[in-house]
């Protein structure tokens, strides 16, 4: 037995590594983001709001053979068991044992390797842009620039993130700049990347605001920081994690590909560190710098015996924790109120009471892409969500999904627990709403408000010009009654909190052509200083207009 183990150790660990990702991948209710990405493979576009869109086609390739969660994950943890084999090729001097110790020390290996979401075929083509980088120092030739420019291209259609990748990859040899190979590869990049870059141009460029603008928290907060760096090793490894990340900080590279790997695990820990500033940073964001820390904390372990074997003693109680998160991931357990949001558990169930309360309507949800999703996704009945001021846009504004639901019945998921608000519509002296029936339904999401230009602010009022963008099926709508008196509203914001909901005055029966520039004379009294705002078209609920525009500042001196 111990032979044959010797023998054939590698078929045996990516043979178990598939293996036990499937039977998670089947066996676990989807997370709200993977039902967020079935939804993008309904809809194959070049690009999304939130992301690029490779993972929407993982899915859809999946889902076409398997029509259930396996499915949705299939290529997911296909790429997800090559990225580890592509890892273990990047090591210089091999300890095929020592990787393996590495490799299930990490945490969100574990788990991570078979959720369907952009981060797995980022760090495939990641791991790949760096063999095809070592590849390419010693034999600078057309056709290995010409397959770094194609894996480059399609490391920024799986998550933007590989910018930095590439761009720590630069920095780390800048005499990369005088080789003309690398111009060809860039050259290839941008060309097959145009699709994507067209697609955000057509729609005002959702993913940069959102990402770089929107995302920003009103004030730092100190936790924003702890909180990144605890995560940081908890998803390193629960037992090893630390350990991890202090070999590969510490083992000193020989090559100009390992100063690569270096600058790319620094650069993203920093980047990351550096933006807790700006509001909080998933955990998950520096997946990519995985791959670096997996190969340098394996080069240093090489050289020291004494942690090495501190590793290999971890093994057991990482995978004893490993393996009782994944058996309570795939049992059928109502969801835990002491763990928290439990995405994983009753989603069948509230999603059948919910068929059965909405007696066959639509349903619109308010304010969560989340739930809209996994209503779908289990009931296999198309759901909107529809997004006011006090949430955020998402690609639910760029669906056409409530066209269909202009005049018709549906039913309307109010949150009941947000007390936020409940205060919000006291001060305004509305009437919260609750989940009911409504015979009349309309909203105009996809009405899109670009360029926002502050023109002058008076002592009672403030004049902005905007250019809309109008789908021809609302113009009609927008000159019928009820629909016409519908007003635009001006949400002002504190401390990222809606304010006030004002009135502008304007009404979409101004809204004439599919793209016109808009005139609005708002009135308000501004107090001096920096005020964020976004414009908002009134929907069937009083109260939740659609917010149609990226954040804006309005400057009063």
């Amino acid at each position: 037995m111990v032979n044959f183990v010797k023998k054939h150790h590698r078929l045996l660990f990516y043979s178990a590594w598939l293996i036990m990702n499937l039977i998670q991948g089947g066996f676990t209710e989807l997370f709200d983001d993977e039902a967020y990405y079935w939804i993008y493979s309904r809809f194959p576009e070049w690009g999304y709001f939130d992301h690029p869109p490779m993972v929407a086609l993982l899915i859809k390739g999946g889902y076409a053979l398997l029509g259930n969660e396996l499915g949705v994950r299939l290529f997911i943890i296909l790429l997800n068991t090559a990225t580890i084999f592509i890892i273990e090729q990047l090591t210089e001097k091999k300890n095929p044992f020592l990787f393996y110790a590495i490799a299930v020390s990490i945490g969100i290996a574990h788990l991570g390797g078979m959720i369907a979401v952009p981060d797995i075929p980022l760090l495939f083509f990641t791991a790949a842009f760096f063999w095809l980088y070592r590849r390419l120092l010693p034999q600078p030739n057309m056709v290995n620039a010409l397959l770094l420019g194609i894996d480059m291209a399609l490391m920024l259609y799986s998550k933007y993130h590989g910018l930095l990748i590439i761009g720590c990859t630069l920095v780390s040899n800048p005499k990369l700049f005088t080789r003309y190979h690398i111009y060809l590869a860039g050259t290839v990049t941008t060309l097959l990347y145009l699709p994507h870059l067209v697609w955000q141009y057509e729609n005002d460029w959702p993913s940069v605001y959102f990402h770089l603008f929107e995302r920003n928290a009103a004030h730092y907060k100190i936790d924003y920081t702890l909180e990144f760096i605890l995560g940081q090793v908890a998803v390193t490894g629960p037992v090893a994690g630390w350990l991890l990340l202090w070999a590969s900080w510490r083992y000193k590279t020989v090559s100009p590909f390992e100063r690569a790997l270096k600058f790319s695990l620094i650069g993203f820990f920093l980047i990351f560190l550096v933006s807790t500033l700006k509001g909080r940073v998933e955990a998950n964001w520096t997946v990519p710098a995985f791959i670096p820390l997996m190969v340098l904390s394996h080069q240093y372990l090489l050289q020291n015996i004494r942690f090495r074997k501190w590793l290999y003693n971890s093994v057991p109680f990482t995978l004893a924790i490993a393996l009782a998160v994944r058996i309570y991931m795939m049992a059928d357990v109502p969801p835990s109120p002491w763990l928290g949001k439990d995405e994983m558990h009753g989603n069948k169930e509230w999603s059948q009471k919910l068929k059965q309360e909405s007696g066959g309507r639509p349903i619109v949800f308010l304010n969560t892409y989340q739930r809209a999703s996994k209503y779908w996704f289990y009931m296999k009945e198309p759901a909107f969500s529809l997004n006011t001021p006090f949430y955020r846009r998402n690609n639910f504004n760029l669906w056409s999904l409530e066209d269909s639901l202009f005049g018709k019945p549906a039913y309307l998921s109010v949150p009941q627990t947000d007390t936020y608000f409940k205060n919000f519509f006291r001060k305004q002296r509305w009437n919260y709403p609750r989940s009911s029936a409504v015979s009349n339904y309309f909203s105009f999401s996809r009405v899109l408000f670009k360029k926002v230009k502050v023109n002058s602010v008076a002592a009672n009022s403030v004049n902005i010009t905007a250019t809309l963008t109008t789908p021809d099926i609302y113009l009609d709508y927008f000159q019928r009654t009820p629909y016409m008196r519908t007003p635009v509203w001006l949400a002002i914001y504190e401390n990222g909190d809606v304010k006030e909901l004002v009135n502008t005055g304007t009404t979409v029966q101004e809204i004439t052509k599919t793209y016109q520039q808009l005139n609005i004379s708002i009135p308000y009294h501004f107090e001096p200083g920096e005020h964020t705002a976004r414009l908002c078209i009134g929907s069937y609920i009083p109260g939740y207009p659609s917010v149609n525009s990226s954040g804006f500042t309005i400057s009063v001196k």
